[in-house]
């Protein structure tokens, strides 16, 4: 059995982190577009593809591209099985101009693919239940809880964190993690830090600005000020806010130890590889009761909040501060080495592997 990622550039450490399990596991796994692109390279058993848009390596494609992709996929199904994990329900990349192509693509991949992966019940439920999804299996395997990746930076402490980041060691982190993709994701955070009103804690967002937003630049100098103005604004209200574009393993595990509280800031998504490194660091986890993110944090008794209730947000802040002083996040990582280890998830993925394989179907 021969199963090959179709992808060249990897934007997010979890396809990494599969191939190397599973491979250690050994379990033939091979990685590229090339391949999946050229018949005469083809020999895969298993096709698994986990976002649409590496298989144009995070492009554009264009009208023509996606008729040869859906040709593509319809070629390998005659002699191989797709399968296709649902990490989000449309492009995080699309903007006016490409959404349109971007939603194609999506929905392309989603109709020719055997079998979809799901990373947690909520959307397995949301997908299996809609008509043009019935043909395909829905499996259900989570987000792996990233331990091979940053169990070597545990021995660090909260301390050592907040003194190597420069953040108070008096107060409450309260973490907002990623990239801010949307504005309704940064009126989410500052709206957490009205709500309250109180300066016993601080909000830290490495990701906020983007450099345009942060930088001085003589050719825009109202941009600028505008945007000192609004630094200044946070730096007040209890924020730290940051413009870093991409971290190394240990500066990322940094922020992760350095927090108290993990503040889940998206909206109207399925899921985020937060809550695992959240509870791989020991930490409790507030956010949006939606998707497979308020599933999996309804599940392990973490705070839940409607993102458009201003009442239910500080009320889940509240409490996700007071939870931060108990055992929670202990019971957090517990979860987490018992059900999201990495080795766990490569075996459930070989075992999902074999069994389509075999034309076995597994729940």
């Amino acid at each position: 059995m021969k199963v090959i990622f179709p992808f060249n550039r990897d934007l997010n450490p979890l396809v990494s982190l599969l191939i190397s399990g599973l491979r250690d596991a050994g379990c033939f796994v091979d990685q590229g577009t090339m391949m999946f692109w050229d018949r005469t390279l083809f020999d895969y058993d298993i096709v698994h593809i986990q976002w649409p848009e590496t298989l144009f390596d995070w492009r554009i494609p264009t009208e023509i591209e996606l008729i040869l992709l859906r040709q593509r996929l319809q070629e390998i199904r005659q002699r191989a099985k797709i399968i296709y994990t649902v990490h989000n329900r449309e492009s995080h990349h699309a903007n006016s101009e490409s959404a349109a192509i971007l939603k194609e693509l999506y929905t392309l991949v989603e109709q020719e693919c055997d079998v979809m992966v799901h990373l947690g019940e909520a959307s397995k439920a949301e997908y299996q239940n809609r008509p043009e999804f019935t043909r395909q299996q829905h499996v259900m395997i989570p987000i792996p809880v990233y331990d091979a990746l940053y169990s070597q930076f545990l021995s660090v402490t909260p301390k050592e964190a907040k003194g190597r980041l420069g953040v108070p060691q008096n107060k409450k982190i309260v973490l907002a993690f990623g990239n801010f993709r949307y504005e309704q994701e940064k009126q989410l955070v500052l709206s957490a830090v009205s709500a309250l009103k109180k300066r016993h804690f601080c909000l830290v967002a490495p990701k906020w600005y983007k450099a345009h937003e942060y930088f001085f630049s003589f050719i825009y100098p109202m941009l600028s000020l505008r945007s000192a103005r609004k630094y200044f604004w946070a730096w007040r209200n209890g924020l730290k806010l940051g413009v870093k574009k991409t971290m190394s393993d240990e500066e990322v595990a940094l922020y992760f130890t350095a927090a108290d509280v993990v503040f889940i800031q998206r909206v109207d998504e399925l899921n985020s590889g937060n809550i695992p490194m959240a509870f791989l660091f020991r930490k409790t986890v507030l956010g949006p009761d939606q998707g497979n993110i308020g599933q999996w944090l309804r599940l392990t008794g973490n705070p839940v909040f409607d993102p458009v209730d201003n009442f239910s947000l500080q009320s889940a802040l509240e409490n996700a501060l007071k939870l931060s002083d108990t055992d929670k996040g202990e019971e957090n990582y517990t979860f987490a080495m018992t059900h999201w280890l990495t080795k766990k998830i490569c075996m459930e993925h070989e075992i999902l592997y074999k069994s389509v394989f075999n034309d076995i179907k597994i729940q």
